[in-house]
């Protein structure tokens, strides 16, 4: 019973969490590079809530997206960090309270232990070139930005 409340509460709780911080990176990086943000959203499918452009989906624990609205004044290299945005937002809040908290890999004391270890899987995971049924990983877009 455990495992299926601690599932539960990672996955409707934590993830969206995890997956906010990692779309506010790519976010970050288009700001500061002048360029704006069409969408910013959190999970997949219909959307449940909206606030300009900013969108809860039905499925607000699977991932997200951060779309430009006028990405093509970026240079290749201002690409290349908003792409990376993500993967370094999770990985430098997962480095902080880690640094914090005196983390353990792979022992879980409590959610914090979890959002840590969830937070280091999502780089992980993001730096995979591969596409997904939610889209291109931001390793895939790396891959392909630099093919191009």
């Amino acid at each position: 019973m455990d495992f299926l409340i601690n599932f539960v509460i990672i996955t409707l709780f934590i993830c969206p969490i995890i997956a906010l911080i990692h779309e506010s990176g790519h976010a970050f990086f288009l700001k500061i590079f002048g360029a704006k943000v069409s969408e910013f959203s959190i999970g997949n499918g219909d959307i449940l809530w909206r606030k300009n452009n900013f969108f809860i989906k039905k499925a607000y624990f699977f991932g997200g997206r951060v779309v430009p609205e006028n990405h093509e004044i970026l240079s290749k290299n201002q690409r290349v960090f908003f792409y990376l945005g993500g993967v370094l937002f999770n990985f430098l809040s997962s480095l902080v309270l880690h640094l914090l908290t005196g983390y353990e890999f792979l022992v879980f004391r409590n959610y914090l232990d979890s959002f840590i270890f969830v937070s280091y899987l999502f780089v992980v995971i993001n730096l995979i070139p591969l596409n997904t049924i939610i889209g291109a990983t931001d390793g895939k877009q790396l891959v392909e930005l630099y093919r191009n």
